[in-house]
């Protein structure tokens, strides 16, 4: 980010307070028979200038704590759940894909829908985001992955810069006869990609040692002790202190990898991959020291304590760059110091072992900051080559739902209610400048009323048309958009109660099969808030419509999810897709599937809410996306005129 007071209206505002001050001396002096009255007059207007800054930092500031602090078991119950989404990822997000991610897997057969969608590949790439910042993987694991996955998207197929509705994973082909550019998948996939330009900038700046690696580790050590037990010498070792710091952990893995002494290969077999897997953090953890900063192994510590190298406790925290600088001082360092570590065989041995390890380390550092560099340039460049202009319907100004690339024909049909996930499509290309600004403002913005709440309409009431957006664009307290995400979830609720169920309902896959064997999708959602005149619950519930809701009620989404874990809704990759309640008996039936986007929604719903709302802050730290952020502030209508007009057209 930006440091404070280093643009020239920064600057100005740090001095209002001394120019202030001094205009009211001279104003004093200057006006010697009555300096009293002129300073009277001139007061009101000095004492706004004087506190200029105050009320600027107060406008600046980010959006005031939404959610409530949730207790460290929340947050461990949360993290952990994280960390099983994750396992989705990172199990098939791997070279068989292309470094894409299937479209769904099945839990009977462990089935791999081998397609993607545009938004489907976005997620991916958050989620990689997710797990760096939750300490899953370490920065050169997420360049890697991430760059090998921008490397198959510049493979695909485009037209005009977007990607198609659906790819095969495997021969990268467009599934469709007739390819379809969808709007609002577009939309998806630009948003992931600035979050990931910001996202990756961000990491150049972090310490390469974060303390959520260790916080990652202990959440992989925690799974693996209760998947699999305490039954081998690994995970009988106690873990230091969640305090500890970064220097407790170094040796701590260093004495760990005695236990964890061979990298197994990655399976998929439960009864083992928690193990494997926390002994492959371990190594991946050791060789981050190994490979960019080797002065911090526990083998260096007596170099470390002498004053003439300068390695300073601020070492463990340093970030990229500085680490790269960091390496070169310390060679020259090593150098100098010769002559006193000639006088101890040991010093000069390590020393010797450190120095040959420097050249390398710095490289190494070098290359992990071009790279880093890269991917955030890689992704700007992705999504400003990604053009909406031809997707807007010219006579009405708002977009279509898409382009059938074979016909050459934008689709009739536009996305036309701000209560839907296509807001945020709207919003980029707006803040694109390739739809007029008043696009937003065509948006309908129609409320109904369902359970003693108005709602903004949207198309079938789903959770999902809500509140996906509200991943990436904040949501300003007291405005039209978030008002309308809490009455959302409170009519969600009011529904459950109604029917003694979970609440959470959104397009899911349900307990119908097709002929293929595999399970039906649909939009679910509460008819009393939608346009559609199809729209039906089923009652269908999805656990990551509740994770969407993380940011609306923390405490009412924990509680509802614990219950779902409580009944067995979760397998080897988190929480299954949903529990079909439209049966006959009206007992759950669990749809044992794993939906990408629905993964990824989750997973980037918990990283906000345990992370300080870290997505959105990727997001908007773009700035064409802080040009435009006025549109989110728009005020709600009062309950009072939306009674009115309910009245009014009661009568006609």
């Amino acid at each position: 980010t930006r440091s404070a007071s280093n643009t020239p209206a920064d600057r100005y505002l740090v001095m209002t307070p001394v120019v202030a001050f001094v205009t009211a001396v001279l104003v004093y002096f200057l006006n010697p028979r009555s300096h009293h009255d002129a300073l009277m007059v001139a007061a009101p207007i000095l004492a706004l200038w004087a506190v200029a800054p105050v009320v600027t930092a107060w406008l600046n500031a980010q959006p005031r704590e939404q959610r409530r602090r949730l207790d460290p078991a929340g947050d461990t119950f949360l993290q952990s759940h994280a960390l099983r989404i994750w396992r989705y990822f990172h199990q098939f997000g791997v070279e068989r894909h292309n470094y894409l991610i299937p479209d769904n897997v099945e839990e009977e057969g462990l089935y791999e829908a081998a397609r993607v969608s545009p938004t489907n590949v976005g997620l991916l790439l958050n989620a990689r985001q997710a797990a760096c910042d939750l300490g899953f993987l370490t920065a050169p694991e997420f360049v890697d992955l991430t760059m090998r996955t921008l490397a198959t998207i510049d493979k695909m197929e485009k037209h005009r810069g977007h990607l198609y509705n659906w790819y095969n994973t495997e021969t990268l082909e467009p599934l469709d006869a007739a390819p379809f550019v969808s709007s609002v998948d577009s939309g998806n996939f630009v948003a992931s990609l600035y979050t990931l330009r910001s996202g990756a900038l961000a990491l150049v700046r972090q310490p390469l040692l974060d303390p959520k690696l260790f916080a990652g580790l202990r959440a992989h050590w925690h799974l693996m002790r209760t998947e699999n037990g305490i039954r081998d010498q690994f995970a009988q070792l106690s873990l230091p202190e969640a305090s500890a710091p970064v220097s407790a952990w170094i040796n701590w893995l260093s004495t760990s990898a005695s236990f964890a002494s061979e990298v197994l290969p990655a399976t998929q077999d439960d009864d083992s991959w928690w193990v494997d897997e926390t002994h492959r953090r371990v190594h991946a953890i050791l060789a981050l020291l190994t490979d960019y900063v080797p002065w911090l192994l526990p083998e260096f510590e007596q170099l470390r304590e002498l004053p003439e190298l300068g390695i300073k406790p601020e070492a463990y925290s340093a970030a990229v760059d500085d680490a790269a600088a960091f390496a070169g001082q310390l060679d020259v360092s090593l150098h100098r110091a010769r002559l006193k570590l000639i006088g101890n065989s040991q010093l000069l041995a390590l020393g010797e072992s450190l120095s040959a390890a420097l050249p390398v380390a710095a490289e190494n550092l070098r290359r992990l900051s071009v790279a880093l560099r890269s991917v955030a340039q890689n992704a700007e460049r992705l999504a400003e080559d990604t053009d909406f202009a031809f997707l807007a319907d010219p006579g009405r100004r708002i977009l279509s739902i898409g382009y059938d690339v074979r016909a050459q024909k934008v689709h009739e049909a536009c996305y036309d209610m701000i209560g839907s996930e296509a807001r945020i499509a709207t919003f980029l290309a707006i803040a694109r400048d390739q739809i007029p600004q008043q696009s937003w403002f065509k948006l309908g913005r129609d409320h109904a009323r369902a359970f003693g709440r108005f709602v903004l309409l949207s198309w079938t009431g789903t959770m999902f048309e809500y509140l996906m957006p509200a991943l990436w664009m904040r949501s300003y307290p007291d405005t039209l958009i978030s008002r309308s995400l809490a009455a959302c979830v409170g009519v969600q609720r009011a529904f459950a109660r109604s029917h003694n169920i979970p609440w959470g309902i959104s397009e899911s896959g349900a307990a119908r099969r097709d002929d293929a064997g595999h399970y039906h999708y649909q939009a679910y959602g509460m008819p009393q808030i939608a346009l559609s005149i199809d729209a039906t619950a089923g009652p269908v519930v999805s656990a990551y419509s509740t994770f969407l809701a993380l940011g609306v009620d923390s405490l009412a989404a924990l509680r509802n999810l614990r219950f779902m874990d409580a009944s067995g809704w979760v397998g080897a990759y988190g929480f299954y897709e949903a529990a079909d309640f439209s049966g006959p008996s009206g007992r759950a039936i669990l749809i044992r599937e794993w939906m990408a986007h629905h993964q990824g929604m989750a997973l980037l719903a918990i990283l906000n809410l345990l992370h300080e709302n870290i997505v959105q802050k990727w997001f908007h730290a773009n700035p064409l996306v802080q040009a435009n952020e006025l549109l989110l502030h728009e005020m709600p209508v009062s309950n009072a005129v939306l009674r009115s007009e309910e009245r009014r057209v009661g009568k006609e």
